[in-house]
């Protein structure tokens, strides 16, 4: 199996369902995105996942779609995740937020979750609709669960240029079960669909090595918890004893 040239199936595909619609600043923006691209983590482990059960399945259109549809909603939840966290920069460069706006932002997210229920209906996998869905569920349940903490825990500042309230650095943890919550529901949970929609047997692999992923990030950024270095041992651990596994590196 040639990954690196099933990946450009992925991109090309992505790139041409992404960029059909109509108007010059979606496909402007749109193009910006695609460009920026990176390691395609999510639909790497879906070919992975899917190439375990034979070269049919993994050449089929079906496996295709999927591993568009993972990156599609991994690129959604990026430019939401930056309008919510202000974030200037993505990946080294301006986000769409910061390049454009934060309408233009929300909007092209959501023409991504549009274009997911294209990809999902042309499918015609009930069961991955279903999981999709349920991705989509704990990712904004997760999101509201931090946002809400943030409301309840962390003190208050104006941002001058927005006119709104803004959490500061002061802001008390949550307790590890709650941490895992968040980290499950926005990062976790969608290794674990990618992995499931190639193969269901690796649904738990994508799980942990998700996890895995968030916690070494967290790490790398300077945003370790006091329970940091204990869960990544944890999920480094289950990791190796979990069977079927994937011969892929964080």
């Amino acid at each position: 199996m040639n990954l690196e040239t099933k990946l450009d199936d992925v991109r090309h595909e992505y790139l041409r369902r992404i960029t059909s619609g109509n108007g010059h600043l979606l496909r402007q923006v749109e193009q910006y995105i695609a460009a920026r691209n990176g390691k395609m983590l999510r639909p790497r482990i879906a070919l992975l996942a899917a190439a375990s059960l034979g070269e049919e399945t993994l050449n089929s259109r079906r496996t295709l779609l999927m591993a568009v549809c993972v990156e599609m909603l991994h690129n959604a939840s990026l430019l939401h995740d930056d309008v919510i966290d202000h974030s200037p920069t993505r990946r080294g460069l301006p986000s769409v937020n910061a390049r454009w706006n934060n309408a233009v932002a929300i909007l092209v997210g959501d023409y991504h979750l549009a274009k997911i229920m294209e990809l999902l209906d042309e499918a015609g996998d009930a069961d991955a609709t279903r999981l999709v869905n349920q991705t989509v569920k704990a990712m904004v349940e997760a999101e509201l669960l931090q946002q809400q903490l943030a409301v309840d825990s962390c003190q208050l500042t104006e941002d001058n240029t927005t006119n709104r309230q803004l959490p500061t650095v002061n802001c008390q943890l949550p307790d590890k079960d709650t941490y895992l919550r968040i980290i499950d529901g926005k990062t976790a949970q969608l290794f674990a669909t990618a992995a499931a929609l190639g193969n269901p047997a690796y649904h738990d692999f994508g799980l942990h090595f998700g996890r895995l992923f968030q916690l070494r990030d967290d790490q790398a950024d300077g945003e370790a918890t006091p329970w940091t270095t204990e869960l990544i041992e944890h999920e480094t651990a289950t990791l190796r004893t979990i069977k079927p596994s994937l011969d892929i590196q964080i």
